[in-house]
């Protein structure tokens, strides 16, 4: 059965609060996956050709041509904020502990 702590670090790894009974219950759904997983790697699939996709893909491109494009001017007088002629977003890096 996968750890407790192991689900406490991977909850906090994706910022999620969980309760005791949930981290309970993430146990049991982990450990169950895992093994599901080790159920798929006895398969023999020696005979098997391998592929990338389950079905063949197309993909039409189009020709690249220039066109007219807003101006820097027009475009950050949409934005919420600009500095020095470019977006201004929130900072989402936090500091290491």
């Amino acid at each position: 059965m996968i750890d407790r702590q192991e689900v406490i670090r991977m909850a906090k790894l994706a910022r999620l609060e969980l309760s005791d009974r949930e981290i309970e219950q993430y146990q049991k759904d982990l450990t169950s996956f895992l093994s599901s997983g080790k159920k798929l790697q006895q398969v023999d699939v020696s005979a098997v050709e391998g592929t990338s996709h389950a079905v063949s893909l197309t993909h039409e491109l189009r020709k690249d041509e220039v066109g007219a494009s807003l101006s820097q001017a027009d475009t950050l007088s949409a934005a919420p904020e600009a500095v020095d002629g470019f977006f201004k977003v929130p900072r989402i890096v936090e500091e290491q502990e």
